[in-house]
């Protein structure tokens, strides 16, 4: 019996959501414990990729109004996760930048989450790692290129 396309999608939806319950439960609880929004965290996580972006670009990494990232920086600015620096080229700029808490914090979260993704990879061989690397490059593609276009 061949699969249709609708329902080839289905199963993806399917096994996307499982994957995201199941693969990393403990992050999800220690983000609770310490009272972080996944927006928050997508916060922390794209300052430790890219330090020091002012409101504007922080908002465009995480395709949300400029207004709506000074709302999720304030709480990370009151935790002191996060620092506002003026920029001292344009001090009419202001930076973004993980303080050394919030640095350790990201990295308590990205341990804690590698250790149990480690076991899991373990149980596959290095073929069906290669597998799912690929896939997961085709699919941070096709989320890129849907954001790009959201953005317009």
């Amino acid at each position: 019996m061949q699969i249709t396309d609708s329902e080839l999608r289905t199963q993806a939806y399917q096994l996307l959501g499982q994957l995201l319950l199941r693969a990393d439960p403990a992050r999800m609880e220690q983000w609770a414990g310490l009272g972080l929004t996944m927006t928050q965290v997508r916060v922390l996580y794209t300052l430790q990729m890219e330090d020091g972006l002012a409101a504007g670009e922080l908002a465009e990494r995480l395709n949300v109004l400029p207004s709506t990232v000074t709302r999720i920086v304030d709480r990370l600015v009151r935790n002191k996760l996060v620092a506002r620096v003026v920029d001292e080229t344009d001090r009419r700029l202001v930076r973004h930048c993980l303080t050394k808490k919030g640095a350790s914090v990201f990295r308590e979260l990205q341990s804690m989450g590698r250790e149990r993704l480690t076991r899991v990879f373990e149980r596959l061989d290095d073929g069906q790692v290669k597998r799912v690397v690929e896939a997961l490059r085709d699919l941070n593609e096709a989320v890129e290129a849907v954001a790009s276009e959201e953005q317009g």
